[in-house]
């Protein structure tokens, strides 16, 4: 397993009772959820979600990522980042809206079975893939996480968690408990359907089509540009994938793999940090990161306490 699994908390479980608070300005969450670092790890958490078998089903009827990858990549940005990247009313709304949203997927799958994007175990594992991800991001592309400050980003998971409306009983209470279902879904759970042929084919990414941004430079170019940065990218997918996923369905990780994303890795972490800020943001992130410095009593949070956690 990976070392981010070997060391677990030993913090007591968040109390079940917390209503869901939107996390703020001062949370570690906004310093990572939109930045091109955790971006990194969006690819191989993608993978992990579309491996459970409804996921697929779900996402593989209309197949938006990959004959509208842009566009699939904008509603995604527009949707769940302002549930951290927004003020306080504006992020509950959007937790309560992304999970609305999500009621309304559901059909028969091209192998006639019935699927439901809300299904409990599904809907719960697309959010859990999150803090193995900002663990590894911080593994590969950062610095070591302090045992407090691990503890903290759990937490800050957990609440996460409640703003998209999942259920407590669907929510780890603590790290170790975590991990154990992190590698059960993996390891019994987890299937390669029809959505990872396409997505871990090392040519996916040179396939995607120009963006509209990009309409005035020429295809032969652009045509270039997307086989190696598909190249590239196929290459940190499979190495920021965990290991026992790796394994389960052979996926090939050669020593010259590893070399080259280790000389990627160090480059990041040395280039990175010393990078302007808003070259380490995504615009929508930025926005509000200006926002809460200009306005910061519009990030206070006032609970109301006759209000019970919403969830599905």
């Amino acid at each position: 397993m990976a070392r981010t699994q070997q060391k677990q908390s030993s913090q007591a479980p968040a109390s079940t009772q917390d209503l869901p608070q939107p996390l703020g300005p001062d949370s570690h969450t906004w310093r990572n959820f939109g930045s091109y670092l955790f971006h990194l790890m969006l690819p191989q958490a993608f993978i992990l979600q579309s491996a459970h078998p409804v996921i697929d089903m779900a996402v593989g009827k209309e197949k938006k990522y990959k004959h509208d990858p842009w566009g699939r990549a904008k509603d995604s940005t527009r949707l769940l980042w302002p549930v951290i990247y927004a003020r306080p009313d504006k992020a509950t709304e959007m937790g309560i809206r992304l999970r609305e949203l999500h009621r309304s997927i559901k059909g028969v799958a091209n192998n006639g079975k019935k699927f439901h994007a809300l299904d409990p175990e599904a809907y719960s594992w697309v959010h859990i893939t999150g803090f193995d991800a900002t663990l590894r991001m911080y593994e590969y592309f950062g610095r070591t996480v302090a045992d407090q400050e691990r503890a903290e980003l759990f937490r800050e998971w957990q609440r996460f968690g409640r703003m998209l409306g999942i259920h407590e009983k669907h929510i780890p209470r603590t790290e170790a408990e975590y991990w154990q279902h992190f590698n059960y879904i993996i390891e019994e759970r987890l299937e390669w359907g029809e959505v990872l042929d396409d997505l871990m084919d090392p040519r996916f990414y040179a396939g995607y089509p120009k963006p509209e941004e990009m309409k005035y430079v020429p295809d032969a170019l652009f045509k270039v540009l997307m086989i190696i940065m598909g190249w590239a990218m196929h290459k940190i997918t499979v190495a920021t994938l965990p290991e026992n996923f790796r394994r389960k369905f052979n996926v090939q990780f050669s020593k010259t793999d590893q070399r080259l994303f280790k000389a990627f890795a160090w480059s990041v972490r040395t280039i990175y940090p010393v990078m302007p800020e808003r070259l380490r943001y995504i615009p929508l992130a930025m926005r509000a990161i200006e926002d809460s410095r200009r306005y910061p009593g519009a990030y206070q949070f006032e609970a109301d306490l006759n209000q019970d956690p919403v969830s599905v």
